[in-house]
């Protein structure tokens, strides 16, 4: 077969009703859904977003600072949300841990000095996890549940502990200096399991295969997350592409990827079956692990980026869209339409 296989059709489309706006619908970057529930992560904010899921869609948002449930280093700039997950009642988040560079005022000339000071990551180096409550139906996180407390791998002047293990890890450490989307380091995506949490990179791509970082988790009394040792490296066969989110489905893990850059090109779902039985080994020599390729995703040029996954019950998948194309938008770009996708057994 040459080329790529032609992309999927959807079965279906969910409307996702925001209020107030437009950028943050243009910028969705991570997803999960709870019951009837759906929490979703936007690029620029420090913020999560609720909607309430219906029989037309999902929409009565709510905007939930962070600022409200974790002990924020910053609690007013942009944490760049990439990842989402739902593990035994609590919400895991995760930031970029990216550096990012300005982008670039539109016009024929461009500032270099503009373009060389690269923002600070200490915002973005995020990892948290909150209580989640239920009422009516609807869940919410908060700050303390009985003996349950939100807390997050504690910030510091650099970043993180997480950040810093990062950085000092002889394969990634380069990649911690370049800027997201220019091959840097960039999470994009969260799964738990247990004390066990993967997290997958968007960049490095690092000889064609994407990494996945596995690291184990010791929540304290506090709430605080401490770590338990450095994480594990885990390399995947993903046809060049880096990982834009996970979503464990039962023992298996779901992958969605894309190209590492901001450059529009091919997208897809891809299945690691039983991942939650293969704990990584903390060996200098790794297994390559090769997932299945399950869907072929659509993709625009320069529009519909596939950013972010969601459960939809039984074999189905929500897949949300960066920078979504005009016809997705309606409601004065409040409401965005969301693929559907059914998964293979």
């Amino acid at each position: 077969m040459n080329g790529w296989p032609e992309p999927a059709a959807p079965i279906g489309q969910v409307a996702l009703r925001f209020g107030g706006d437009r950028d943050m619908v243009a910028n969705l970057s991570a997803s999960v859904r709870v019951g009837d529930t759906l929490f979703v992560g936007a690029d620029e904010a420090c913020a999560i977003e609720r909607l309430v899921i219906g029989p037309d869609g999902a929409g009565r948002h709510d905007r939930i600072q962070l600022a409200g449930l974790l002990d924020l280093a910053d609690p007013e700039a942009e944490a760049d949300i990439e990842g989402l997950a739902v593990e035994d009642g609590w919400l895991w988040i995760v930031g970029s841990h990216a550096r990012t560079r300005p982008k670039p005022k539109k016009g024929k000339r461009l500032d270099l000095a503009a373009l060389a000071n690269l923002k600070d990551t200490r915002p973005r180096c995020l990892l948290a996890r909150v209580p989640l409550v239920e009422e009516h139906g609807v869940c919410s996180p908060v700050r303390i549940c009985g003996e349950r407390r939100a807390g997050l791998v504690p910030q510091t002047k650099h970043g993180s502990a997480l950040a810093r293990l990062i950085a000092s890890d002889p394969l990634l450490a380069p990649f911690t200096e370049v800027p997201a989307k220019e091959g840097g380091l960039d999470i994009e995506g969260i799964a738990a399991c247990g004390g066990r949490v993967a997290l997958g990179l968007r960049g490095p791509v690092i000889a064609t295969y994407a990494v996945l970082l596995e690291i184990a988790i010791k929540p304290k009394k506090s709430g605080k997350l401490a770590l338990s040792g450095a994480p594990g490296k885990r390399l995947l066969a993903l046809e060049g592409l880096g990982i834009r989110d996970l979503k464990r489905h039962g023992d298996d893990l779901l992958i969605l990827a894309g190209p590492t850059t901001g450059l529009s090109g091919p997208c897809a779902i891809y299945r690691w079956r039983d991942w939650a039985h293969e704990p990584p080994r903390h060996d200098t020599k790794v297994e390559v692990h090769t997932p299945e390729r399950i869907v072929e995703l659509p993709f625009g040029r320069g529009v519909d980026h596939p950013e972010g996954l969601a459960l939809w019950g039984g074999n189905q998948v929500l897949v949300l869209c960066d920078s979504p194309a005009e016809a997705r938008l309606s409601d004065q770009g409040l409401t965005i339409a969301a693929d559907l996708f059914g998964l293979p057994e």
